[in-house]
């Protein structure tokens, strides 16, 4: 089955099965020919209120002796073996807030976060006057199913859900037990992060940490998915026909949630990254690799980046891109700049770029000709009290520098990013510019007038991509000169860069992770009752 196919599958299974028997009352089916508004729907959802259960003692005898059942099934499922009793334990809400609450209260809204949250503004992924941190504290609810806890090895299960509801989150969320049992989750992903900050790695296109959260989740979607499956005698490795028997209609149902309509792009492209493309990147090692492939040697393994899991056949394959290099340019700043961020621009982020300014058409097709993307931010140096003041996009210049498969795709992205200068700064005016000749000369380039200083957009017959921002001319000039160098090997000194793609840095909060439970709560509410028949 073609990627495509499984895409589809997958991205209505996602939205259909996943959520739906793990949160509250299903809606009434919407008439045909009805439309709704987006009011209506904020409306409708929150009025919507699930009717409460207290669970009995038979009732929690009855859903403890599930989960040695269930585990059994998702060890089954994916050949991991057990190797302990998972300890369980039933809370009430009191006990869900506070957990919650006390996950929020360790958050760290640190530095390193608050200068990513600044590049999202300076690259255009955020809007100059979005307030991340507000957002997602105005964006998270309650909403809760069961969970397991890796710090603890200990499922909660909840006792005012019916066990009806509980049971099929339960696939879900052993199976990140028996992953924890037979791989340390906490250390597994420890381990990327500490690979993705190791200076000796020559490879500017890892985000090894992100990617293994898409195997983490994606693995648990399909456990679930086949648990569902399991009294019709399938799952997902041998029924693909079943892609035929879902409406398109199902997934565009997802559209009409007010939270997501609100959302920037890269909030949501970020937030169904590990649960929706984690399960397409798992359905392609299950058809051409078997179970040993998709379970115990992706941990093996993992894939290394977003490209990796939104193109399985790179990761299968073993595709191995050059690093994009950005060198280090102390020197040629003179003390006027430092180093105020830096890390990957992935596939993933390309994609979302295009869909937040206009190219959805194109967005999947261009950004899979990605081929490897850098970018640093430099915070002009100030001295006296004025510098210690929190800074604005005014006071960084940027330097992007991006690889593409071809000279087509290229030139299209250049032109995009080019393009898309007039949404991202009050004041755009586009500068003629002297022609060049010599063999030192781009492809293209378009320079563009901002209330911030010139973006200048160049594209290079060696099919990167290389821009500037708020740099005047002659520096711009400089950069663009000790980058091609870089690239050549002429220069072996580098930016240690934290090598994570740009969007993937909003998993550090967990505030961000809460808004991913809502987001998978309000899908639920929408499309329920026309998903499962």
């Amino acid at each position: 089955m073609t990627f495509q196919r499984w895409s589809v599958f997958f991205s209505v299974c996602f939205l259909g099965l996943f959520f739906v028997p793990a949160f509250g009352q299903q809606t009434e089916p919407q008439a045909a020919g009805q439309s709704q508004s987006l009011g209506d729907v904020a409306r409708r959802l929150r009025k919507d209120t699930t009717e409460e259960v207290r669970m009995t003692d038979s009732d929690t005898k009855k859903l403890f002796a599930l989960v040695d059942k269930i585990f059994a099934f998702a060890a089954q499922d994916t050949g991991m073996p057990k190797r302990a009793v998972v300890k369980r334990q039933m809370v009430g809400k009191t006990d869900v807030e506070k957990y919650a609450s006390g996950r929020l209260a360790k958050e760290e809204y640190t530095q390193r976060f608050a200068q990513a949250e600044l590049s999202m503004k300076k690259l255009g992924f955020l809007p100059r006057e979005f307030n991340l941190r507000d957002f997602l504290v105005k964006a998270t609810g309650a909403n809760v199913a069961g969970y397991y806890d890796d710090e603890t090895k200990t499922i909660s299960l909840l006792n005012w859900v019916p066990t009806d509801r509980q049971e099929p989150i339960l696939a879900h969320e052993l199976t990140h037990a028996l992953q924890d049992q037979n791989y340390d989750l906490r250390k597994w992903m420890k381990a990327a992060e500490a690979a993705a900050k190791d200076k000796d790695k020559d490879s500017s296109n890892d985000d090894s940490a992100t990617a293994r959260k898409a195997v983490v989740e994606g693995q648990a979607m399909v456990v679930y998915v086949d648990y569902v499956l399991a009294p019709l005698g399938r799952n997902l490795a041998d029924t693909p026909g079943l892609i035929y028997q879902m409406e398109e209609p199902a997934v565009k149902a997802v559209a009409d949630s007010q939270m997501l309509h609100d959302a920037p792009m890269i909030l949501r492209e970020a937030g169904t990254f590990a649960y929706n493309e984690g399960l397409i990147f798992e359905g392609e090692l299950l058809h051409k690799g078997g179970k040993e492939m998709a379970f115990a040697g992706v941990f093996a393994r993992p894939p290394r980046n977003s490209r990796e899991v939104l193109q399985p056949d790179t990761y299968i394959n073993g595709e191995k891109l050059p690093p994009v290099r950005i060198p280090d340019m102390h020197q040629l700043l003179n003390n006027e700049y430092d180093v105020y961020d830096s890390g990957g621009i992935g596939e993933l982020d390309v994609r979302a770029l295009l869909k937040q300014y206009g190219q959805r058409k194109i967005a999947d097709e261009l950004s899979s000709a990605w081929q490897g993307g850098a970018y640093v931010t430099y915070r002009r140096t100030k001295s006296g009290a004025g510098s210690e003041i929190a800074p604005s996009t005014s006071d960084l210049a940027l330097l992007y520098v991006s690889r593409w498969k071809s000279p087509q795709a290229a030139e299209r992205f250049a032109h995009f990013y080019a393009g898309a200068v007039s949404q991202r700064y009050h004041t755009a005016a586009t500068q003629a510019q002297p022609a060049c000749t010599g063999a030192d000369c781009p492809v293209s380039t378009v320079q563009v007038a901002t209330e911030e200083g010139p973006v200048i957009v160049e594209h290079w017959a060696d099919n990167s991509v290389v821009v500037s921002e708020s740099f005047d001319v002659t520096t711009a000039a400089k950069l663009r000169s000790a980058v091609r160098d870089a690239g050549s090997g002429a220069h072996a000194w580098n930016v240690q860069q934290d090598e994570q793609e740009l969007g993937m840095r909003l998993y550090e909060i967990p505030s961000f992770r809460e808004f991913l439970t809502e987001i998978g709560y309000r899908i639920a509410q929408e499309i329920a009752s026309d998903s499962v028949r």
